[in-house]
C-alpha cells in the first residue's frame, strides 16, 4: 500500500528545509531506518530515514527545492496492507494547498517573455498595491507568495505551467531569470551599468536571513558594553596551557572561562539564563551555553550542556569536539539544540565590538572581542594592560538595563580574579 513520506519536525525554530539529494532511486528497495533522502535547514544537514520497508514508488520533490515541514515529498510502497504508523509528527496542515515541484522545462511564450521585458525593462513598474492585487487574485503556495514579493512580481504576468495552470516556484524562477537574459541580449545596453555579479539569497543562508530578520524586529534589542583586564588569566594561560595541552591533549582558549563566568554571575542574576515565551519567562536552572561557529557563509551554534556541573577543562574538550564537528559538518540535531544562552566571538577575526543578535527565544547574547594591550590607569600610573570588550544585547521586554550591567559588572570581576574560584573548577 501507499505511504507517503512528509518532512519531520527538523529542530527548535525550524520550519523549513531544501532537499539536498535523494539517497534512494524510484523503483529501489527501501529498508526500515534506511536514509531516504538529506535534507538541509538553517541548522544542520540531517538524513531521514524510511519509516517501513517497502520500494520508493514515487519522489515528489527534486533536489534544491524548499519545503515546510509537513510537506509530503515522497510515496512508498510498503510490505503488508496495514502499516503500524512510525510517521513523524508534523504540525497541522494549515489548509493551503502546496504546489508539487513540476518537471515541465519547456521555455516560456513569447508574450511572457514580451510582458517581462515590458514592465521590468521599460521602466513600467506596477506599485506595491498592484502587487498584492496580483498575489491575492492567484492561487498559489506560499513560498510563490513570498518570492513574489520579495522580487516585486505582480503574479497575474506570469503564465502558470502547473497543475491546472497554477504557478509554481520554477514558473516565478524563470520570470526573473528571463528579466537578466533580457539584460544580455545583443545590443542592449543600460546606461551607467556597473559590474556586478548576482548571487541569489537560498538554503541556509535565506533561512538565517529570515531568523536574523524576525528576532531582530521581534525582539526589542538593547547592548550593554564592559571592559575586562584580564592579565591574571592571560598569565595563568601562560604558565598551563602546554602543560595542559600535553597531559589531556586539548589547547585551551580563554572561552571556557567566559562560560564558567557567566555560571557564577548568574548566580545572582538568574533572568540572563531564561527564554521569552511571551506570557511567560522561562528561567534555567541549567546552563546550556551555545558557542556560535562560522562555516565559509553560514553559522551554526553548537550547545555546551550543563556548564554548571563541567569542570573548565571538561567545557573546554566539549568546545573543542562540537568545534571540529561543526566545521566537518557532523553535528547531530541534539548537539545544536537546547541552549539557555549565547556565546559569540568576533575577537577571532580581529574585531572590537559587535553588537549580536539574540538567538530567540533565549534573552541574552555576549560577545567576545580581540584582546588588545591598552594604556589604562592603575593605582594612579599609566599602565599597560590586556584589555578584552564585552557586548552583551538582552531582550529589554524581559530584562531592565541596570540588571543586565550588573550581570555584566559581576562576570568580569570573576575573570579578572580567577584566583578565587578557579583551583575548584579546573
Amino acid at each position: 500500500m501507499d505511504y507517503k513520506v512528509v518532512v519531520p519536525p527538523l529542530g527548535e525554530s525550524v520550519v523549513e528545509g531544501t532537499i539536498v539529494k535523494w539517497l534512494k532511486k524510484e523503483g529501489e528497495k527501501v529498508k526500515v531506518d534506511e536514509p531516504l533522502v538529506e535534507v538541509m535547514t538553517d541548522k544542520i544537514n540531517v538524513e531521514l530515514p524510511s519509516p517501513h520497508n517497502g520500494i520508493m514508488k514515487k519522489i515528489l520533490v527534486q533536489p534544491d527545492t524548499v519545503v515546510e515541514i509537513g510537506t509530503e515529498i515522497a510515496i512508498l510502497d510498503v510490505e503488508g496492507s496495514a502499516v503500524q504508523t512510525r510517521a513523524f509528527q508534523v504540525k497541522p496542515d494549515s489548509g493551503e494547498e502546496r504546489i508539487p515541484v513540476e518537471q515541465e522545462t519547456k521555455a516560456p511564450p513569447e508574450e511572457f517573455v514580451g510582458t517581462v521585458a515590458h514592465h521590468e525593462r521599460m521602466g513600467i513598474h506596477a506599485d506595491k498595491d498592484a502587487i498584492e492585487a496580483g498575489i491575492k487574485a492567484m492561487k498559489t503556495s506560499p513560498l510563490v507568495r513570498r518570492l513574489a514579493r520579495e522580487h516585486f512580481i505582480d503574479l497575474r504576468l506570469i503564465k502558470g505551467r502547473g497543475r491546472n495552470n497554477r504557478i509554481t516556484k520554477e514558473d516565478v524562477l524563470d520570470y526573473i531569470q528571463k528579466r537578466h537574459e533580457i539584460d544580455q541580449r545583443p545590443g542592449f545596453v543600460w546606461p551607467t551599468a556597473e559590474d556586478e555579479e548576482v548571487i541569489p539569497i537560498t538554503g541556509v543562508r535565506k533561512v538565517i536571513s529570515e531568523h536574523m530578520v524576525k528576532s531582530a524586529f521581534t525582539i526589542p534589542h538593547v547592548t550593554t558594553f564592559d571592559e575586562c583586564d584580564m592579565s591574571k588569566l592571560v598569565a595563568w594561560r601562560k604558565n598551563y596551557v602546554d602543560m595542559i595541552e600535553q597531559r589531556h591533549g586539548v589547547r585551551i582558549t580563554y572561552m571556557p572561562f567566559i562560560a564558567k563566568a557567566i555560571v557564577f554571575a548568574a548566580r545572582d542574576y538568574p533572568w540572563i539564563n531564561a527564554h521569552n515565551m511571551g506570557d511567560t519567562m522561562r528561567v534555567k536552572k541549567y546552563f546550556n551555553i551555545g558557542m556560535a561557529v562560522a562555516r565559509e557563509n553560514s553559522l551554526i551554534v553548537p550547545v555546551i550542556k550543563h556548564c554548571e556541573q563541567k569542570s573548565i577543562l571538561q567545557i573546554a574538550k566539549d568546545m573543542k569536539e562540537l568545534g571540529d564537528k561543526a566545521n566537518a559538518d557532523k553535528l547531530s540535531m541534539d548537539e545544536i539544540s537546547g541552549g539557555t544562552i549565547t556565546i559569540t566571538n568576533a575577537g577571532v577575526y580581529g574585531a572590537t565590538a559587535s553588537t549580536p543578535i539574540i538567538a530567540a527565544p533565549q534573552v541574552a547574547i555576549l560577545g567576545v572581542h580581540k584582546i588588545q594591550e591598552k594604556p589604562v590607569v592603575r593605582d594612579g600610573e599609566i599602565v599597560i594592560r590586556p584589555m578584552l570588550n564585552f557586548a552583551m544585547s538582552f531582550d529589554h521586554r524581559v530584562v531592565d538595563g541596570g540588571y543586565a550591567v550588573q550581570f555584566l559588572r559581576r562576570m568580569v570581576e570573576f575573570l579578572e580574579d580567577p584566583d578565587s574560584w578557579l583551583i575548584g573548577v579546573m
